[in-house]
């Protein structure tokens, strides 16, 4: 199912423009992207775009809700935002899987103590070595 990036800019009430459409095209495709990976792949087909629209649109994306970010071996990771996961670095490749665990039991122990809970970033830093395709 194509996701209709126009209609989700506006529903959160953000303009739309050919750079956020970029880069939700970009991270749309699933993964987690640095913002300087982000510039370097948009520069390609968009030579006038700046790092620091790429960063300003980033920021924007994800205070409206669109985007998760996490810090992870000193970069800030850009993902879709959606339910709660664990990303795990793998510190033999440098890459980053999504692991979908049961959180339900952690979530309601957070909330029944009186947290509203707005974002939720696990970040696992792991040898991966002995994974092979298992999880990716």
């Amino acid at each position: 199912m194509e996701v209709d990036l126009a209609n989700l800019l506006r529903q959160r009430n953000l303009k739309v423009t050919p750079q956020r459409i970029a880069i939700l095209k970009l991270i749309m495709r699933g993964g987690h992207y640095s913002g300087e990976q982000i510039y370097e792949e948009l520069k390609k087909t968009e030579p006038s775009i700046s790092l620091s629209t790429v960063y300003n649109t980033l920021e924007t994306l994800k205070e409206s809700g669109i985007l998760n970010s996490f810090e992870a071996n000193g970069i800030t990771w850009f993902e879709i935002n959606r339910k709660p996961h664990v990303n795990v670095f793998c510190i033999d490749s440098n890459r980053i899987i999504d692991l979908d665990i049961e959180m339900d039991n952690f979530m309601e122990n957070l909330t029944k103590n009186g947290l509203d809970i707005k974002n939720v970033n696990i970040i696992v830093y792991a040898d991966c070595s002995k994974l092979g395709k298992r999880v990716e």
